[in-house]
């Protein structure tokens, strides 16, 4: 038996099942029936399992079998192999059943207060089961995590364009304003051209973020090359320090209305940003996933803009 080859080893494995049920049962035929294979089936495997190992693994006991003392002596072996192979296999299917609901958002900051909570609940809803492994950053990280496979679907803006393997559904539109400091020349302005600004110092996103990417196509239409006094990593810091005079800012609308500083439309009609959900469609999808895609495209979930 030390001369068995590899394969011969794992064709041993797949006839120990037949030992284990002869010895549970007492017998060929009940072990068949508990196997739930015809009898002719366990009389070829242990056949087979005779010959691999070079020994009898059965012993005549009368008008019956009882394994032979070889076979005694593996019995307790094969049984913790099979008990081996029947965790593992189980443990693949927990993983498989915890993959299936669980869902990747990756996500850009402007997004966590009121499109994801809307989102994650709608799905809850939809998928009790659900599992969500959120990711909050950059546009480009989010882009990254959809393009490796780290995250199922993400929410950005500019929304990605629709490809042979990227769907994406438009989610809605808001407007960018201008965020000023009260005192602000501007600030009593019923609407402002983004030339109003060419001499002001700009508060922005850094060049990762897809709200800073929005700008400065904006500004370059414009033909404006802006005096970049800070670049941030989160509006809310924006809006803060436009507050304490430091600059201006081209921003999406709070919601609520800011308190500390004025938001002054901005004339120009494209001056919006398209948010959008998209996913690859090249990639196979857990339950939760799949569940996602249908709340995003059929589902009533997202909360009235005002």
């Amino acid at each position: 038996m030390s001369q068995l080859t590899t394969s011969a080893r794992r064709e041993v494995l797949a006839d120990l099942p037949y030992l284990v049920a002869v010895d549970a049962t007492g017998g060929v035929t009940a072990a068949a029936d508990e196997l739930g294979v015809p009898q002719p089936t366990v009389s070829r495997g242990l056949a087979r399992l005779a010959e691999r190992l070079g020994v009898p693994v059965l012993d005549r006991d009368g008008r019956g079998v009882r394994l032979s003392a070889e076979a005694t002596a593996l019995l307790p072996y094969a049984e913790r192999a099979l008990a081996a192979l029947h965790d593992g296999l189980a443990a693949v299917e927990r993983l498989t059943g915890e993959r299936a609901d669980a869902v990747s958002l990756a996500f850009q900051h402007t997004q966590g207060r009121i499109v994801v909570p809307a989102l994650v609940r709608a799905l809850r809803a939809e998928h009790p089961t659900a599992r969500f492994d959120l990711h909050q950053g950059a546009r480009d990280a989010c882009l990254e995590a959809l393009d490796s496979g780290a995250a199922d679907a993400v929410i950005v803006s500019p929304a990605l364009p629709a490809t042979a393997n990227v769907r994406t559904v438009h989610l809605y539109d808001e407007p960018l304003v201008l965020a000023v400091p009260p005192e602000h020349r501007l600030a009593r302005r019923r609407r402002v051209r983004l030339q109003d600004i060419a001499a002001e110092p700009l508060l922005v996103m850094r060049t990762a973020f897809g709200l800073r990417l929005q700008v400065d196509d904006l500004l370059a239409e414009a033909g404006i090359t802006p005096t970049i006094a800070f670049e941030g990593e989160d509006v809310q810091t924006l809006r803060g320090l436009v507050a304490a005079g430091l600059g201006v800012a081209v921003l999406p609308a709070a919601v609520p209305h800011p308190t500390d500083v004025v938001e002054v439309p901005i004339g120009e009609a494209h001056a919006i940003r398209r948010i959008g959900l998209s996913w690859r469609t090249d990639r196979r999808a857990g339950a939760a996933a799949l569940a996602l895609y249908d709340v995003v495209q059929h589902g009533d979930w997202l909360p009235r803009r005002r």
